[in-house]
């Protein structure tokens, strides 16, 4: 009866350690298809778990930091001193999306659709993921005929001091030649022809998505040209430049509300105001032959951009068209009442 006790024994553990060993190759709980949790790297853990895919779409580009409170964070290998988000690259036009980024850093085609960028002065420039694409998440600003834009940066996070300031500038008819690379500036080497620096605030969505579409492409391209091009895509004949790689992304995606946008778009204009204004030094001061400099002209001024068209959600037909609501206009006049109608007369 004994040797029937311990053999019931051996077999039970024995069912115990195949069971667990099913259990870890198949990943055992968490998300399907993944590794454990106690095999998963602390900075995976860490993300939101809709997220995680780009960690692992990132892997072997750069590391992940942890900064508070930001937390887990993705750092590219790059030169930190000399390299920035959204300049190694082209913008490309599009009448349905306005501006689209095409990088050219490996990595580029998901930090510069799916999460923002900040800059930590012991760093460089640093990235938290998002979730939701974009044709680019940057604000832009207009300075005479040269434009600039620089990345959103994450709730919470501010631009620090990047060398070179925060903004890249283009020439605006340098903007659809697909040469920002070799063609961007700073703000300091911006000819300095008395213009005042403007924020561009075309905001659109693309299916729940709010964006900045950039400048006017009628403005850059010509209306012709801008035409010509809204009837292309239309038809086909050039292709509409949506993502063909996606990262592998898992459940519902995370929705940036109207009000966060405006709120980090402004965040960059300041920024952008800031270091405009260092780059302009009063004019006139110690030079015996201009006059006393008078009051400067404000460096900043509303927007004289066009607003941006309708949203582009007609590319795809099956989803709700979005849309900016108009706030009602306040104040308006009561209409004057009808006057009397003479006797004998009717409606009819």
């Amino acid at each position: 009866m004994a040797r029937k006790g311990f053999a019931r024994i051996l077999a039970s553990a024995a069912t115990l350690a195949v069971i667990s060993a099913s259990c870890a190759v198949q990943g055992g709980p968490g998300e399907a298809g993944s590794p454990p949790a106690s095999s998963q790297p602390a900075a995976r853990l860490g993300l939101a778990p809709e997220v995680r895919p780009l960690y692992d779409a990132l892997e072997g580009e750069g590391d992940w930091v942890l900064v508070e409170p930001q937390g887990w964070v993705f750092r590219p290998r790059v030169n930190t001193v000399a390299w920035r988000p959204y300049q190694d690259g082209h913008w490309e036009p599009s009448y349905s999306f306005g501006w689209v980024w095409e990088s050219h850093d490996p990595f580029g085609w998901i930090t510069d659709h799916y999460g923002f960028w900040f800059y930590d002065d012991f760093q460089g420039w640093l990235w938290k993921p998002y979730g939701a694409w974009a044709p680019s998440w940057v604000a832009w600003v207009q300075v005479g005929n040269f434009v600039g834009w620089a990345p959103l940066p994450p709730a919470g996070a501010t631009y620090g001091e990047p060398p070179g300031g925060a903004f890249t500038y283009l020439p605006v008819q340098s903007l659809a030649q697909g040469n920002s690379s070799t063609s961007a500036l700073h703000v300091r080497a911006i000819p300095d022809d008395g213009s005042t620096l403007r924020p561009i605030d075309r905001t659109t969505s693309y299916l729940g998505v709010y964006y900045n579409a950039g400048p006017d492409v009628s403005e850059v391209l010509g209306p012709a040209a801008a035409d010509q091009l809204r009837i292309d895509e239309r038809d086909g004949r050039v292709e509409v430049p949506v993502p063909t790689r996606k990262p592998a992304m898992t459940g519902s995606m995370p929705s940036l509300t109207l009000p966060a946008l405006s709120s980090r778009t402004e965040g960059a204009w300041k920024a952008a105001r800031r270091d405009f204004v260092a780059a302009r030094p009063q004019r006139g001061s110690g030079s015996p032959e201009t006059p006393p400099a008078t009051t400067p002209p404000p460096a900043y001024e509303p927007p004289r951009i066009k607003p941006a068209p309708p949203p582009a959600d007609t590319l795809n037909k099956s989803a709700p068209p979005d849309s900016l609501h108009k706030h009602p206009k306040h104040g308006t006049k009561p209409k004057p009442a009808k006057p009397a109608k003479p006797p004998g007369e009717s409606d009819g």
